[in-house]
């Protein structure tokens, strides 16, 4: 048997293998919405997918994404409101000398820390885009799963 034999036995054992499995999930998707066309079967199998671990689980991500989102905001605003009052140079007004040095000191800092904060920008900016990624899937999942319950 040649080389080029064995790679046309085993490319047919393949397709015969992926002709099979795809028979198999065609099956078992029609037996499924089989079931969930009937009215009582449907109930039955919503009843237990909201019972099921898989909803709990969907919901805690659900929830644990929401706290991420309303926590990031807080930091941020806590962050924001921190700089401002430490920029702000406590509270007793300055001569108007002190005030130009700290103005011409304040925007050399604000032009080093544009740089860094550039960088953490991006970083947070990422961050908030895998967030909302991941809420998008959950949200098109409960979407699925209360479409699929009508």
């Amino acid at each position: 048997m040649t080389t080029k034999e064995k790679s046309e036995q085993s490319t047919d054992k393949n397709n015969q293998t992926n002709s099979l499995n795809l028979a198999l999930i065609g099956g078992v998707v029609g037996a499924g919405i089989g079931l969930l066309s009937s009215p009582g079967t449907s109930k039955k199998v919503m009843k237990s997918l909201s019972e099921s671990e898989v909803m709990r689980s969907a919901g805690k991500e659900l929830k644990r994404t929401a706290q991420e989102i309303v926590m990031e905001q807080a930091i941020n605003s806590f962050r924001q409101t921190a700089s401002e009052y430490m920029s702000g140079g406590g509270f007793l007004p300055k001569k108007r000398h002190e005030q130009q040095e700290d103005q011409q000191d304040k925007s050399k800092e604000e032009e080093s820390s544009q740089e860094q904060s550039s960088s953490e920008y991006d970083e947070i900016k990422e961050e908030n885009k895998q967030l909302s990624d991941r809420l998008e899937r959950i949200e098109e999942m409960l979407k699925n799963l209360v479409e699929s319950k009508k």
